[in-house]
């Protein structure tokens, strides 16, 4: 199995890392917490390049994360890393596009509703 090279890591605005930056390539961090898991890959970082300290994969309440210590403290080593910040779309937008969505639709519906109930009314002579 070969051992990734974490270089550098992309957070979101909230801080969560999103994205790992290994010689290799980008990858998502989801799929490199279910790689680590199911032992398909080994990822791993330090301070400096003689380094190598495991990235690990912990469960926790809203999902699974990457965690690499080499300093002895209990924080994540892997958010001194980050070098790239990732723009989600906030909540509120996502919100507006599924109202604006829905609210086309409805209008397409009750468009047809009516062009139905025109021709059946046609079609009866009501």
């Amino acid at each position: 199995m070969l051992d990734l090279r974490i270089e550098v890591v992309a957070r979101n605005e909230l801080g969560a890392i999103v994205a790992l930056v290994t010689p290799h390539g980008v990858v998502d961090a989801q799929s490199a917490s279910s790689q680590i898991a199911r032992g398909e890959a080994s990822y791993v970082t330090g301070p400096d390049s003689y380094s190598r300290v495991p990235v690990r994969s912990i469960s926790a309440t809203g999902g699974a994360y990457l965690y690499a210590n080499w300093d002895g403290t209990q924080r994540n080593n892997l958010h001194d890393l980050a070098a790239v910040r990732v723009r989600t779309q906030p909540a509120a937008e996502v919100g507006d596009a599924l109202a604006t969505t829905w609210s086309t639709r409805r209008g397409r519906v009750a468009a047809l509703w009516g062009r139905l109930r025109a021709g059946v009314r046609a079609g009866t002579g009501a």
